[in-house]
C-alpha cells in the first residue's frame, strides 16, 4: 500500500507546509542572506516555482509516511522495502529535479562569482 499521494493533505496539514515553508525561508535568509539573487520563494514557492513540486510532494509523503509508520520521525530503516513509494518519488525527482537543480545552481554560482 502506497503511502505517497498527490491529493490534498488537509487543512491542518496546509497549516504544517506553511510553517515548513516560513521555518526554510527564515533559514536561507541566514545562510543566503549575503546574496538576494538566491531566492528560495522563487525557487521553492511561488507558483511558477521550479522545485514546488519537489517540496510539496516531499511534504505531502513525510505526512502521509508518518502516518502510515506511526512516528514522529521516519528512519531510512523503515522505508528500505517500500519500492513503491521509493519508485514514485523517483519519478517524481526525474521529472521535476533537473529543473530545481539547474534554478539553484545558477543562483548560487551567481552568489558566488558576484
Amino acid at each position: 500500500k502506497a503511502v505517497v499521494s498527490t491529493q490534498s493533505t488537509g487543512e491542518s496539514n496546509r497549516e504544517g507546509m506553511m510553517s515548513a515553508k516560513t521555518k526554510a525561508l527564515g533559514g536561507a535568509l541566514i545562510v543566503f542572506g549575503s546574496c538576494p539573487e538566491f531566492n528560495l520563494y522563487q525557487l521553492a514557492f511561488a507558483a511558477d516555482a521550479p522545485c514546488r513540486p519537489l517540496f510539496e510532494e516531499g511534504y505531502c509523503y513525510g505526512i502521509h509516511a508518518q502516518k502510515y509508520y506511526g512516528g514522529a520521525s521516519v528512519t531510512y530503516e523503515q522505508v528500505a522495502s517500500d519500492v513503491d513509494n521509493m519508485s514514485h518519488l523517483g519519478r517524481l525527482a526525474c521529472q521535476h529535479g533537473r529543473a530545481c537543480f539547474e534554478a539553484v545552481r545558477d543562483s548560487l554560482v551567481f552568489c558566488h562569482e558576484n
